[in-house]
């Protein structure tokens, strides 16, 4: 028996782009449409996505408009990381905005995920939006964190890693927590267990430039007293600002070495 559901507006408008009806999506229970377009639109790209990686939010975009802006504040090249790319969707972006920035020169710009699978769905989306000469400064690693990130000095380092708290899980939607891949969900007990231990690493490896800055998506829970109360170190180590989405919830921080 197939299962009854309500399409949205926008769930609509993506079955016409991709030529599949409504009923391609009736059979699929709760499905992201996405997923079975394969695409989604994130920052004015059209990006590949599969189950293998998280659909990229609305909001997230919001996290690029900080990260443009400190790369216009700063005197010299942009050396880039991003921890767990999945689909690319963070790194195209910022990719993208560079390209089209005269004044900003790219002297490196690394995306790392702990899944293959999901490292070569990233380069397969960059290679469909970028041509070729332009992907020469732009490297791949996988690697768990930054286990394999070595004798590296960044000025921009970006992560969007897992952030919800196990035991918030299962009350997620069901399209959300029956199709899209829990590795990338379950960020541990608060959610930031995943979070502070990239940013010990980073401490530990000293990979920081002069000027650089850390931005995070995280949980809504995940503020200053909330840092300062469960991990006392990187509220030590760091300057950290709060920033809230369009929805007004706490989502975003950004950090500077103290």
């Amino acid at each position: 028996m197939v299962k009854s559901r309500k399409l949205s507006v926008y769930e609509k408008n993506q079955l016409l782009k991709y030529s599949l009806k409504e009923a391609d999506l009736f059979t699929k229970g709760e499905l992201p449409v996405e997923y079975l377009t394969g695409f989604v639109n994130f920052a004015e790209l059209e990006l590949k996505v599969n189950q293998n990686v998280l659909i990229p939010r609305v909001e997230t975009e919001e996290l690029l408009d900080l990260m443009t802006a400190h790369a216009l504040s700063l005197k010299e090249p942009i050396s880039y990381l991003e921890i767990g790319t999945g689909s690319g969707a963070i790194s195209l972006a910022f990719f993208n905005f560079l390209l089209k920035q005269n004044q900003i020169l790219l002297k490196e710009f690394f995306s790392t995920d702990v899944s293959n699978k999901a490292l070569i769905l990233a380069k397969e989306n960059f290679s469909r939006l970028f041509k070729e000469e332009f992907l020469t400064k732009v490297n791949f690693l996988e690697s768990n964190l930054l286990e394999k990130v070595i004798n590296q000095k960044f000025n921009l380092i970006v992560a969007n890693l897992p952030y919800i708290p196990s035991n918030k899980i299962n009350g997620l939607d069901q399209s959300v927590k029956d199709y899209e891949p829990i590795l990338a969900l379950d960020g541990g007990e608060t959610g930031f267990e995943l979070i502070n231990n990239m940013l010990l690493q980073i401490l530990n490896k000293n990979l920081l430039a002069k000027n650089a800055k850390v931005f995070l998506e995280v949980y809504e829970d995940h503020n200053l007293e909330f840092i300062k109360e469960k991990f006392p170190k990187i509220y030590e180590e760091f300057s950290i600002e709060e920033f809230k989405d369009q929805f007004e919830r706490q989502r975003f921080l950004v950090l500077q070495k103290i």
